[in-house]
């Protein structure tokens, strides 16, 4: 029996039941049992060996968080074209909003 060392690169994704392997030309799906790889069939269900291999990202969208009603206030008070600043001494005053050239 021959080794050859063969110059290929795999990328491989493995959980304790599956096993996909992908090769540059091609890709196959294994279901390991005990120390053994089998190659799924064409035909077979590959859903659960997906939701195995893929798990979810983050869940949805965090919500905002909730403000309280006195700065839902003081905020809802600023006049339209106008924000927040502070000046050099650290105290809040209201500043025009600069309007930028298109």
């Amino acid at each position: 029996m021959k080794k050859h060392k063969l110059p290929l690169q795999v990328r491989m994704l493995t959980d304790d039941k599956y096993i996909f392997l992908s090769f540059p030309a091609s890709s196959e799906l294994y279901r390991i049992e005990g120390k053994d790889l089998v190659a799924m069939g064409v035909q077979e269900d590959a859903t659960e060996a997906f939701t195995a291999l893929n798990p979810g990202k983050r869940g949805g969208r965090k919500r905002a968080s909730a403000l309280p009603d006195s700065v839902a206030v003081a905020l809802a008070k600023i006049p339209s074209g106008y924000r927040i600043g502070y000046d050099a001494d650290g105290n809040a005053r209201l500043v025009r909003t600069r309007k930028r050239r298109a």
